[in-house]
């Protein structure tokens, strides 16, 4: 399932979106519990993501952005997503969780 995220991650690197999810492409087997710690990599790209997000609105368009490749991955451990910024000591809230994750409310 990785592979499809991969796949739609190239798809568009232009944009933002399409930057925030190459970022968080490497990010995603341990979001999906495959890898037991997040890699230099994901902790690169999320470095990345956080610096795109750089206003509550586009930390909102990022997430929304994440949520919709993230979902197509295949099913998020929350507890692992929600730790991925500790994982790599990088502050930042605009990577959905869940499939129900409310990136409106990100301030």
């Amino acid at each position: 399932m990785a592979l499809t995220f991969s796949a739609l991650a190239i798809a568009d690197t232009h944009s933002d979106c399409g930057l925030a999810q190459t970022g968080a492409r490497p990010c995603v087997p341990y979001m999906i519990g495959q890898d037991q710690k997040a890699s230099a990599q994901c902790c690169q790209g999320l470095q990345a993501v956080k610096d795109l997000a750089n206003s509550p609105a586009a930390g909102q368009t990022i997430c929304e952005c994440l949520k919709s490749e993230l979902d197509s991955a295949g099913p998020i451990n929350s507890e692992l997503a929600s730790g991925l910024p500790g994982q790599c000591r990088i502050p930042i809230n605009v990577i959905p969780t869940s499939s129900t994750f409310d990136c409106k409310k990100l301030a």
